[in-house]
């Protein structure tokens, strides 16, 4: 299948390489979780991927899609019927994306702990909200898997980061990402 997913909102995805590796690397039966969707450019990537690899691959994408106090930075306006713009975008892999409307911490109380191969975090990007996010859903990854996210250049996501891995091992840069491996 080709990727559609340049013409489905602003262009703040920019980690195409990280999605595709982890496709790659992961076997079939999989389960990815994407947690901060905003209209599914980044999702609608991951959900070609996922179709492309042949693979059986669970992918769960977890959003708001509505304004939220601690989103200072963007206006309220900007979330009017971003939920339904969000499954219109995804209309062609729709079948692959499990979408699932919560916050975040709430979010991952759905899932068993251990239980999932990647997770990738992109909602917040205040340090307490990225630290809380960081504290809930860690458990949720497997030993062997991964939990990665968005905007590590920017100052809460990066402090809150470095100070959650400070005692477990190295966080490797990935262009605009960060990257853990859970041993």
């Amino acid at each position: 299948m080709e990727h559609f997913y340049s013409g489905l909102g602003e262009n703040w995805f920019d980690y195409q390489q990280l999605y595709s590796f982890i496709v790659s690397v992961f076997p079939d039966k999989s389960h990815f979780i994407e947690v901060g969707a905003w209209k599914g450019m980044s999702a609608s990537y991951m959900a070609v991927e996922i179709i492309n690899s042949n693979k059986d691959i669970r992918f769960d994408c977890v959003d708001l899609w509505e304004y939220a106090d601690s989103q200072n930075d963007i206006s309220e306006d900007m979330y009017e019927n971003l939920y339904e713009v969000f499954l219109k975008n995804i209309e062609p892999v729709k079948h692959i994306i499990n979408p699932i409307k919560d916050y975040s911490v709430k979010a991952s109380n759905l899932y068993e702990d251990k239980s999932v191969d990647f997770i990738f975090l992109d909602a917040s990007h205040d340090y307490e909200n990225v630290m809380n996010d960081l504290n809930a859903w860690f458990p949720k990854v497997k030993l062997g898997g991964v939990l990665a996210g968005h905007d590590y250049a920017s100052e809460g996501v990066k402090k809150a980061v470095n100070e959650f891995f400070t005692k477990m091992g190295v966080v490797l840069p990935f262009g605009s990402c960060w990257i853990y491996k859970k041993v």
